[in-house]
């Protein structure tokens, strides 16, 4: 994404004079909430800004992710990424949503040189976007490794069967993924943002049977 200095030295203002004044009115919610005796009509008042408050700071801190991450350096170390992926896929599995992982035996070990929580983080939002676009339609994220030039591993999300092969998903890699679709927050952006600082990349796919795919590089 290239943000300028301009822009991450806004949105770090932005973080930053952001967060103090929602820390409190936070704090004053809780004591609110915790009042003996307080009223129905009351409480849910209270239960309502509380949530608002919650999911303010929560973008405040996508703003402060936001405007580090393109010069953050980050702690990496060898990396099996189908793995993480089978375990943010079973963990949205467990939480109600029809989605499988497919992955080839002989890719299963395919290793990246990663950061594990900045790439687990990336996944969750891009399975919680499609879970959010799909509704309850079946989700299938489909993993191959590309060995004809730079060993490459890709992910494909969408309908199960929608990519049978690392071809179909490389044919479509010129295609932009919009990452400033509402609903997300700054999650999307943030989780490019992820994709891009390991030197992969993240773009849609045509059509309704699939939604996106990423390409990171492997290490061998």
């Amino acid at each position: 994404m290239n943000l300028d200095e301009d822009c991450r030295r806004l949105m770090a203002l932005l973080a930053h004079e952001m967060r103090s004044p929602g820390a409190v009115v936070a704090g004053y919610l809780r004591m609110l909430k915790s009042a003996p005796e307080l009223p129905a009509r009351e409480q849910k008042m209270v239960d309502e800004a509380n949530r608002s408050c919650a999911r303010l700071m929560h973008i405040v801190q996508e703003l402060s992710d936001l405007g580090e991450l393109e010069n953050q350096e980050l702690k990496r170390a060898p990396l099996a990424i189908f793995t993480l992926c089978d375990e943010v896929v079973q963990s949205a599995s467990d939480d109600g949503t029809d989605i499988t992982f497919v992955c080839d035996d002989t890719d299963r070990d395919a290793t990246i040189d990663g950061h594990e929580a900045r790439l687990r983080q990336a996944v969750s939002t891009l399975i919680a976007s499609i879970i959010r676009e799909r509704g309850d339609s079946p989700i299938e994220a489909r993993a191959f490794v590309e060995r004809t030039s730079t060993p490459t591993a890709l992910i494909a999300f969408g309908e199960p069967g929608a990519v049978t092969s690392a071809a179909d998903v490389l044919k479509h890699q010129q295609l932009p993924f919009d990452r400033w679709r509402g609903g997300m927050g700054l999650s999307l952006p943030i989780a490019h943002q992820i994709v891009q600082v390991h030197r992969g990349n993240l773009w849609a796919m045509p059509g309704s049977r699939a939604t996106c795919a990423l390409s990171l590089p492997l290490t061998s």
